[in-house]
């Protein structure tokens, strides 16, 4: 990267020579050379996105978020213009995209059912605005950026206005990159998962709280490199000195975290240990295969008593183990049709049979399937069954765009002709607290683990554990098994309850308070994950009592910061 950033910097310093050999400088010059053209992604930009790769699923050497947006950001204040930074980090929104988030053509084909070369292209569309956060944070940054880089109206940055400008800019990227509407709502902050002691601070502010944590450090890095650069002298001390209070500030920042995480684990382990109750519950991963779960969905009568039988016969085996499960979960959409709201005799008995089981065995159960109401429409629900006969039932809240709906249908009803792929379901009542072997559950189902919102109102209403409902197997083996196991974890780290993970074709698993993940299932594999679940004494937080307060904070705090630097920018330029 270095080598990089010095071929850049020789090719400006020629740029600058123009009335010397403007035939050299335009043969050398950045805006003339290829590599340098706002149109192709320049060096910079491959070598973030190759970084920012390295740091997520499948390599996660987490580490390395510490560093991976020092190109971009070199870029950012050293573009020759603000569209040629706008553009540039398009290409990296783009780049890191479409490579982290390349199952999305998968899906499109597999659920779409969409031809290759149509899913390919969606890809790219879905690549432009998957990390808006880049291209829009591009042009506020430059200015702020470029003051840190060298001398503002000749006279070089203090070290304090070098920390407030590095501070600004964690500041503005944390707190905007939270507000975007992003399909899987994800930021940087995820990529420490795996680092035990360092996402515990999640309890504090989320995930946005780590991204400005790896922000600073990104941030200081770039300020040294590019003062040693742009000194102007033979030595450094001077250099090192201006970016001493942001380097110190950015090392400061993280031992803190990790000494508050290294505190957490120890709390919740002693918790942990003395827990107070356990409830034994068995998650059934049958691995129902795409074509076969569609088919039992579409009605055929053998592929759907072939899907019963699987999750029947699994359900038995788990009531051999020891200790014996209070209660059985099955996945996402398992149970292929509505319940208790039967269209046809075959659902009817499908019913019954159910019911029969239940009741047989003397083992309650939850389980994924479809919910209608009195005016036809349909839901994606999770149903509670008591040996009793007795139930209650929850309603999927958060929908996944253009997956379970497609926004504004309502005022264009031709798009439920042009897109029949899509469910259209409705929307349930929100969070809601459903009882079951004595146990206080929320109910999660798939995409709604993702918002941190959604499970702090459960918590606070007084959910002792989250019941995750999940099916992957649109996704196949790279990438979103994992990504989405991971983003998950962080509600449970927030909250600090455990979380009990079901799913088709996996990862089914116990997160625990501290976010740990035990008796992790393998991918498609049919598995039973019968665990002991530990309810623990409540353990308050900020994400509990405040919620995402961390990123309103920053995004204020950022903006207002960049605008007033902007103000003092046009003031000196007027003297």
């Amino acid at each position: 990267m270095i080598l990089c950033l010095i071929a850049e910097h020789i090719a400006e310093h020629i740029a600058e020579k123009r009335e010397f050999g403007h035939d050299l400088a335009v043969k050398y010059s950045p805006t003339h050379s290829k590599t340098r053209s706002p149109f192709r992604p320049d060096r910079r930009i491959l070598l973030s996105a190759a970084l920012l790769f390295l740091t997520f699923e499948p390599l996660h050497f987490w580490w390395l978020a510490t560093v991976a947006l020092v190109p971009w950001l070199h870029l950012v204040a050293h573009a020759k213009t603000r569209k040629e930074a706008f553009i540039q980090s398009l290409w990296l929104c783009f780049l890191f995209s479409a490579v982290t988030f390349s199952w999305v053509a998968y899906v499109v084909h597999t659920f779409g059912g969409l031809p290759w070369p149509l899913a390919a292209l969606l890809l790219a569309l879905f690549s432009l605005i998957g990390q808006p956060q880049f291209y829009l944070a591009a042009i506020p940054l430059h200015s702020a950026l470029s003051r840190i880089s060298g001398p503002s109206h000749g006279q070089s940055p203090s070290s304090l206005r070098i920390l407030g400008l590095g501070a600004t800019v964690a500041f503005f990227y944390a707190g905007l990159d939270w507000c975007l509407p992003k399909l899987f709502v994800d930021t940087l902050g995820h990529s420490l998962i795996y680092a035990t002691n360092l996402r515990q601070a999640a309890d504090i502010g989320g995930p946005s709280l780590l991204t400005f944590l790896l922000l600073l450090p990104n941030v200081a890095i770039y300020a040294l490199y590019t003062r040693l650069k742009n000194r102007g002298e033979p030595a450094v001390g001077s250099a090192i000195r201006s970016v001493f209070p942001l380097l110190l500030l950015s090392v400061l920042v993280i031992a803190s975290a990790d000494r508050y995480g290294a505190f957490r684990n120890r709390q919740i382990d002693a918790r942990l240990a003395a827990p107070l109750k356990k409830v034994q519950v068995a998650a059934i991963q049958a691995n129902i295969g795409d074509i076969e779960k569609l088919s039992s969905e579409r009605g055929l009568h053998e592929a759907t008593a072939r899907v019963m039988r699987v999750y029947y016969d699994l359900s038995d085996e788990a009531l051999k183990l020891t200790p014996k499960p209070q209660v059985i979960l099955w996945p996402e959409t398992a149970y292929p049709s509505t319940f208790r709201s039967p269209e046809t005799s075959d659902d009817f008995g499908r019913d019954k049979e159910m019911e029969g089981w239940t009741t047989s065995r003397k083992m309650p159960i939850v389980f994924g399937g479809y919910d209608r109401d009195l005016r036809g429409l349909s839901y994606n629900a999770v149903f509670y069954l008591n040996p009793d006969g007795t139930d209650s039932r929850y309603a999927k809240t958060v929908l996944i765009p253009f997956g379970e709906y497609i926004p504004g249908v309502d005022l264009f009803p031709m798009l439920r002709t042009l897109f029949p792929m899509v469910g259209f379901f409705g929307h349930g009542p929100g969070s809601v607290i459903r009882e079951i072997a004595g146990l206080k559950t929320q109910p999660v189902i798939c995409y709604e683990i993702l918002f941190p919102e959604f499970t702090r109102n459960a918590v606070i209403q007084g959910a002792e554990v989250l019941f995750n409902f999940t099916n992957d197997s649109w996704f196949g083996p790279i990438g979103a098994p994992y990504y989405h196991l991971n983003l998950a974890t962080f509600r449970s780290i927030e909250t600090r309850v455990p979380q009990v993970r079901v799913t088709n074709t996996g990862f089914s698993t116990l997160i625990l308070p501290n976010g740990e993940q035990t008796s992790k299932s393998k991918l498609f594999t049919p598995e039973i994950v019968n665990v002991t679940v530990p309810v623990i004494e409540p353990v308050p937080t900020l994400m509990l009592i405040w919620g995402d307060w961390f990123a309103k904070v920053a995004l204020v705090i950022g903006a207002c910061s960049l605008v007033g630097v902007a103000g003092w920018e046009r003031r000196r330029r007027r003297a």
